[in-house]
């Protein structure tokens, strides 16, 4: 048993791999840890969300729509449902991966339930197929507390691709793809062609059953999906192969057309009420609300804003005013944060100065940083920029972030920002606070932006979120 919290994420960090590739994933660890802990896996209902951008948001608003709808799931006895909720990665606290009808694992909890995994894991380390990785763990850690918890369904976000991810040991009722970018491209491929087959990995072709008894046609799980282009052909293939049914809009028949139709004007009302605060994509929500449809269930009017005006933290996140926290690590989540911020200076009706922009960035190695810079400094008034990195540990190494000399070396040369105009901190905490003070000592009016990573992000809310440990 760990005694505390910091011992128990030092024993976690242990298995991270040195260097992180293709070979790091597939099922066979996983398969074999989920068989020794009696495959808790099976012992809940599941949805299952795939996706290059927007999947962790999908899988939290999706969750909160289930737990407000309180469906019984024709399995529950209870009053209440109980929904549980699987995301990675985490901001500040592991636990944060998860949770049950929205409340984070305790931190007592959390190191009992790790502290009831060591043993399993050192025993695999002498197995034929090694112990598990740091996200494997976690995995098996989320499903063996669903389990033992007796949630009646969980919605589960994939950590990376999709075909080999731990989280693939899942048989769901409903497969969610969000959309395919280009993304992780050193492990899942160069293409979107590609990266969409990887990402299709989770469609199901398996018979549906009812104790013994075989459910309609021998169908495969039905598969929700926002993705489109190449990507959808892509998937539509393989949705064929498995004999899965797929749902997307334009497969709507005509009175559910209506419905969604109906969501429309929903998405208009949700952005009203959420003002400048927070903010939800229509594709997050026409997703969750088709994914709901497939399993029988409409939300109301009230539970619709109820669901989406809901803060999926280090998301569009306002932490102060004026100081707005993103966690966009992609061309694709970058472009979604620019039309928000634009949006948002059109709505407030901002003066020339307030719609200048103080950047905080840093960045993943790995990810298309330059690409997401470049966007950024195109489309948004940036007067200045501080480049940071942070020294959170990731799910595929340590060290991880891009120098701020190499951020600053690129802002100069390639976008011809002026040096004088470029902060560098190797700390990402003191670069928020040169940022915040810089602000208030100036008394001006700017809004600081700080973005780049989820690492950066869960780094920046601790400066106004002190984490329980």
């Amino acid at each position: 048993m760990f005694k505390d919290y910091y011992a128990c994420r030092a024993w976690l960090e242990g298995f991270i791999p040195q260097t992180y590739t293709r070979k790091e994933l597939g099922l066979e660890r996983i398969s074999y840890f989920l068989k020794l802990l009696g495959n808790p896996q099976e012992k809940f209902k599941s949805i299952h969300i795939a996706g290059t951008s927007g999947k962790g948001s999908t899988a939290f608003y999706l969750a909160r729509a289930l737990t407000i709808s309180n469906f019984k799931f024709q399995i529950s006895n209870r009053k209440a449902i109980k929904v549980g909720l699987h995301v990675s990665p985490h901001l500040v606290y592991i636990g944060e991966r998860m949770q049950i009808n929205g409340r984070v694992i305790g931190l007592g909890r959390f190191i009992r339930l790790i502290g009831e995994l060591q043993p399993v894991v050192e025993a695999m380390s002498g197995s034929k197929v090694g112990a598990p990785s740091y996200f494997e763990i976690l995995v098996a850690a989320s499903f063996l507390y669903f389990a033992q918890e007796k949630v009646d369904i969980a919605v589960v976000e994939v950590g990376l691709g999709g075909r080999l991810d731990a989280t693939n040991v899942l048989t769901p009722e409903v497969s969610v793809i969000t959309n395919i970018g280009l993304d992780h491209t050193e492990i899942l491929g160069k293409t979107i062609e590609a990266i969409a087959k990887e990402k299709a990995g989770i469609i199901k072709g398996v018979i549906r059953l009812s104790g013994n008894q075989v459910i309609g046609k021998k169908i495969g799980v039905p598969v929700v999906t926002g993705a489109g282009g190449k990507a959808l052909e892509v998937i539509k293939n393989v949705a064929k192969e498995k004999n899965a049914p797929l749902i997307t809009e334009s497969t709507l028949q005509r009175e559910d057309r209506e419905y969604y139709d109906m969501l429309r004007n929903v998405k208009e009302q949700i952005d009203r009420v959420n003002g400048n605060k927070f903010w939800v994509t229509s594709e997050c929500l026409f997703l969750v609300n088709l994914a709901l449809a497939e399993l029988g269930i409409r939300l109301t009017d009230a539970d619709q804003l109820k669901t989406f005006t809901a803060n999926f933290e280090g998301r569009f996140e306002e932490i102060d005013r004026g100081i707005i926290i993103d966690g966009a690590h992609n061309r694709d989540k970058v472009r979604v944060l620019i039309n928000w911020v634009q949006k948002r200076q059109q709505e407030t009706g901002n003066t020339k100065q307030e719609t200048k922009i103080v950047l905080v960035c840093a960045f993943k190695k790995g990810k298309d940083w330059k690409g997401m810079l470049r966007l950024l400094i195109k489309e948004l008034d940036i007067e200045r920029v501080y480049a940071t990195q942070f020294y959170s540990v990731t799910d595929t190494g340590k060290f991880s972030a891009v120098e701020p000399e190499e951020i600053k070396e690129f802002l100069i040369s390639n976008l011809k920002f002026q040096i004088s105009k470029i902060g560098i901190f190797d700390n990402s905490q003191e670069t928020v606070w040169e940022a915040v003070n810089r602000k208030q000592e100036t008394g001006n009016k700017k809004q600081i932006l700080v973005t780049g990573s989820l690492y950066l992000a869960g780094e920046a809310r601790t400066l106004w979120k002190s984490p329980e440990f």
